[in-house]
């Protein structure tokens, strides 16, 4: 018979028909032939074996045969043993399936893999003494240990009952408690893959952590080497709203456990990540969006974080970070960032402390200070102080011992040099800060006209210094929250809008005039010498001197500068000569009093009734 006649007979028709019912027949069968008892007991000796610990079910075994042979356990307690120091519940299910062997079953050596946790609560703790309440002589402790116990590199080689297949989690709940108050996650669903001890294992769940839905990704090629405390490859990845997190690289499990790899970082919201970590960290919350790519190195409690790439809300740099985490002291951040852009002000603002929910209130939350301390460099290319602009900035930014400041070692402004420095302390400004600030060979004249101040001001080249602090939040300070000093030199210059000619003009008349009557020129000077004291709002102005190439103009006196108001003493003079030449002319002497920028001169001769100058 040829092959064509033979698929069109119907000898085909009838093996075909005669497989299809010894199938069924043996499907139909296998049920009466399995030993459930067996199974029964089987799969509470496996789950028993696994673990190391007792299992205790409260509901008899309920069977399925389709579309797979299956064993369903109901009201399940996996209970430590007390010879080995466990104690309590190590975990309960409201149901426990796993698939097994037909043939096993029918010979009565069943096999189960593929488990099915159904509502299950697991609790993970510690002992007072650290010992891990898990940890007993089940066979996945033995493999461990055994693979601990073989050559490096080698896999151990006495490894028995090791199928395990897929554990399906549906609806978990995991206690962990260590030290003080429980932790809870909750919703727990997912599988975890790992078809035997020796092959790749694969995690993939999700639930609710601190009531956020967190999804928790893992894989590894070496997954019981990395159980036992040796090197192995990990793949991992957790995301929730407030943050995500991968990691890919080399990671160990060992009492000297460390990570190495490439890790990324992405938050929204670092004030959400600390909130739902639940901590409180006031400064630091105050950053906004923060991305992070970096190669980690971990060792004991700290981390080197190399080729670091940090976006910090509209900040990028690059950069070594420098991560502490000690059990028994604080965080510390130490390393090196340079940045392309920064906005400074947003930068500091970030680390700044909070007013409290008294917005009048003299002193400020200033307990960051004690909850981490760093040791930061940067660097920038140009960093924004809206209104104005720095180039090649070298800064240094310093928390330690309930002190913080920030240091500028060196920047461009305005074509001249700026140093500077920003501290607050607890203690010592009640809980306020301190500023000082140098310029050297700084365009004063921009300043003046990017401020947009009003009256006569100088404009030119010079230099200044102040040294200011406030009992107030930095960026809750006004410049009538400042005390300190202030000091101004410059070199050859001008006044603005102060004409000389039209002051001694209308001085000359014995009148009140406006200070805007004289303003349509400017005064030509070659030294200009100020100083002053500031005192909340109040600036005493101990020397101002006003150098032209004939006149002198001299002010002192008190600006109220909160009020906007000004009351000096005021001379205009001729110039002294070098050779000692008496003055020709006698002074003109007259008072400022009034609003600025539209103070009221008063020649001293109205004041004092004697005649004005001739």
């Amino acid at each position: 018979m040829s092959l064509s006649r033979f698929l069109r007979s119907k000898l085909l028709v009838r093996g075909l028909l005669a497989l299809v019912l010894a199938v069924a027949a043996a499907r139909i069968a296998f049920p009466f032939l399995v030993q459930t008892a067996t199974v029964e007991r089987g799969i509470e000796r496996a789950l028993e074996n696994w673990t190391g610990a007792d299992v205790h079910v409260g509901k008899g075994a309920e069977f399925a045969f389709w579309p797979y042979p299956r064993v369903t356990l109901g009201n399940v307690r996996i209970v430590g043993k007390k010879a080995e120091g466990g104690s309590g519940d190590l975990a309960t299910a409201e149901a426990i399936s796993a698939t097994f062997d037909l043939f096993g079953a029918v010979r009565g050596r069943p096999a189960f893999s593929d488990f099915e946790l159904v509502r299950p609560v697991i609790h993970v703790g510690w002992s007072a003494e650290g010992v891990f309440n898990w940890r007993h002589s089940g066979w996945l402790i033995e493999a461990i240990d055994a693979t601990a116990k073989a050559p490096e590199g080698q896999p151990a080689t006495d490894l028995t009952n090791e199928r395990i297949g897929t554990i399906s989690i549906r609806d978990g709940i995991l206690d962990i408690a260590r030290g003080g108050q429980p932790y809870r996650i909750t919703d727990i669903d997912g599988s975890i893959t790992w078809p035997s001890l020796r092959q790749h294992l694969e995690l993939s769940l999700s639930g609710v952590v601190n009531g956020e839905m967190t999804r928790w990704s893992f894989a590894s090629d070496q997954p019981l080497a990395l159980l036992a405390g040796r090197n192995a490859t990990i793949r991992t990845s957790l995301s929730a709203d407030p943050t995500t997190i991968g990691f890919e690289g080399t990671a160990n499990l060992s009492a000297n456990a460390y990570v190495s790899g490439a890790l990324q970082l992405a938050t929204p919201s670092l004030a959400r990540v600390l909130a739902w970590q639940g901590t409180d960290i006031p400064a630091v919350g105050n950053i906004g969006q923060l991305s992070v790519e970096a190669n980690i190195a971990t060792s004991g409690y700290s981390a080197r974080l190399e080729n670091v790439k940090l976006t910090l809300d509209d900040a990028q740099a690059t950069g070594v970070l420098d991560i502490a985490m000690p059990p028994q002291g604080m965080p510390q951040i130490g390393g090196t960032l340079a940045f392309d852009r920064i906005d400074l002000r947003a930068f500091l603002t970030a680390f700044s402390p909070l007013p409290g929910s008294d917005q009048n209130a003299p002193t400020v939350d200033t307990a960051f200070i004690h909850q981490f301390g760093m040791d930061l460099r940067l660097s920038a290319r140009t960093a924004s102080f809206a209104p104005f602009s720095l180039q090649d900035l070298a800064a240094g930014m310093r928390i330690e011992n309930g002190r913080a400041s920030f240091d500028v070692g060196d920047s461009t402004f305005l074509d001249g040099r700026m140093t500077g420095r920003i501290a607050l302390a607890e203690d010592g400004f009640r809980g306020g800060g301190q500023v000082q600030m140098s310029l050297s060979n700084v365009d004063i004249g921009a300043i003046v006209s990017t401020l947009a101040l009003p009256g006569p001001l100088p404009s030119g080249i010079g230099s200044a210094d102040f040294e200011l602090s406030t009992d107030r939040p930095l960026w809750a300070t006004s410049a009538s929250d400042m005390s300190g000093r202030f000091r101004l030199r410059m070199g050859s210059g001008t006044l603005t809008h102060f004409n000389r000619h039209a002051f001694e003009e209308r001085a000359a008349k014995n009148t009140f005039f406006n200070i805007s009557e004289a303003a349509g020129g400017s005064f030509d000077f070659v030294r200009a010498d100020v100083e002053a004291r500031l005192d909340r709002g109040l600036a005493e102005l101990t020397k101002a001197e006003i150098e032209g190439n004939e006149k002198l103009l001299t002010l002192s006196g008190m600006i109220p500068y909160r009020t906007g108001s000004v009351a000096l003493a005021g001379t205009l003079a001729d110039r002294p000569q070098g050779d000692g030449a008496a003055t020709v002319n006698p002074p003109l002497s007259f008072f400022v009093g009034g609003s600025w920028p539209e103070p009221v001169i008063s020649p001293a001769s109205i004041l004092t009734g004697q005649p004005p100058r001739q």
